[in-house]
């Protein structure tokens, strides 16, 4: 396959100027994920893509297409490699990532899972399964599973009891397990403990009066 990309270690220090890949109007100045792209009639372009608050960041050529998919800290842009606008942008916070056989992939945030097809455009969300953390990820054919975090079993004496199995059928789109409830719910007050100090407060200052 033809060259179609270079990830570049930081922006060149001379020569051609980095492209900042942002929204119109938008200033982004910093050094971000740098990329070189090679159009097809052999020029190229160098883009910087402003890294979201993860620490993914990747680039994956598309078989068979125009198209690059760019990761940069968690966030993701799809590119033709002739043009500096993206096709489309997500921003996700992607925290890991692994490949299917088909070329899908799985993207994995700190509260849920994406899906992406083989062009790398999204074919499936799950929605919020984890509170805050989704880890131990692990692909088996069709069938993906993990741990989420749930704030509700949390336990500061075993912080393991916290972290609930999931199971994710990523051609059925079924899910079992994972968090549930994100309803936080408030701590109840014991008003009897008020009672009996408003009593107590009230005795004192009848023995005090007298």
């Amino acid at each position: 396959m033809k060259k179609r990309y270079e990830v570049l270690d930081s922006l060149p220090a001379y020569g051609e100027m980095a492209i900042p890949i942002v929204e119109e109007g938008e200033i982004f100045a910093s050094e971000g994920y740098v990329v070189k792209f090679y159009k097809d009639d052999g020029s190229t372009w160098i883009a910087n893509f402003p890294q979201g608050l993860s620490s993914l960041s990747f680039v994956k050529d598309i078989p068979n297409s125009n198209t690059i998919l760019v990761v940069a800290g968690g966030d993701g842009f799809l590119m033709n490699p002739n043009y500096s606008t993206p096709i489309q942008k997500f921003n996700y916070f992607a925290d890991e990532m692994i490949e299917r056989d088909d070329g899908r992939l799985v993207l994995a945030s700190l509260t849920d899972i994406m899906l992406l097809d083989k062009n790398a455009e999204i074919e499936w969300e799950t929605g919020r399964i984890s509170w805050d953390g989704i880890k131990d990820l692990k692909l088996d054919g069709n069938i993906l599973t993990g741990y989420a975090y749930d704030v509700g079993m949390y336990d500061e004496n075993n912080d393991d009891n916290a972290w609930v199995k999931f199971t994710i059928n990523i051609d059925t789109k079924e899910i079992e397990g994972g968090c549930t409830n994100f309803e936080i719910v408030p701590e109840k007050k014991s008003w009897s403990r008020y009672i009996w100090i408003g009593g107590f407060i009230l005795l004192l200052y009848y023995q005090l009066s007298r």
